[in-house]
């Protein structure tokens, strides 16, 4: 995402910018907009965590009822018991260990795809300020795989529209 303007002198100068005119990724710039981004991350990952308990629940209770009809159909109760205990605690630990990589996960995707979703309204808030401030020349360049895309189409059409206005006012 970025909005080029040939004739920002200074402006240019103050952000951070790359050969090709494209803003530098800085880790103060991964958060744009802090509360929406933690906001949708946060209900992504409550609804993660409350689906792995569900999920883990449902297998306590299963398992545990296995267990139970196990150790009543065999005579060495004790010995089955343990190994059965030894065996469950092993794979608790594999599911506890996969719930918590799936949190991860689910929290970097959460950031991943909500700063494409308002990575673009930043470009366009700069778009808009440079538009109100005459500047027509501006365009909005969006990342690959940001959201919105159509709508900078359309930015861009009206800063060319205003571009011609402006010079045939001239």
């Amino acid at each position: 995402m970025n909005v080029q303007n040939p004739n920002l002198g200074q402006q240019a100068a103050n952000a951070p910018q790359q050969e090709s005119g494209k803003q530098k990724r800085r880790v103060k710039n991964f958060l744009l907009q802090p509360l929406i981004q933690v906001k949708l991350g946060f209900y992504s990952i409550v609804l993660a965590f409350l689906f792995c308990i569900a999920i883990g629940g449902i297998l306590y209770f299963h398992l545990s009822k296995f267990m139970s009809i196990v150790l009543e159909l065999t005579d060495v109760q004790e010995e089955v018991s343990d190994l059965l205990h030894i065996y469950m605690s092993g794979a608790w630990l594999w599911l506890g260990l996969a719930m918590v990589v799936f949190l991860f996960i689910n929290i970097l995707v959460s950031v991943i795809f909500t700063h494409k979703l308002v990575g673009p309204t930043y470009a366009f808030r700069r778009h808009l300020q440079n538009l109100a401030q005459g500047r027509y020349d501006t365009r909005t360049y969006l990342r690959k795989n940001d959201a919105f895309k159509e709508v900078a189409m359309e930015l861009n059409r009206l800063s060319e529209v205003l571009e011609e206005q402006a010079k045939q006012k001239r």
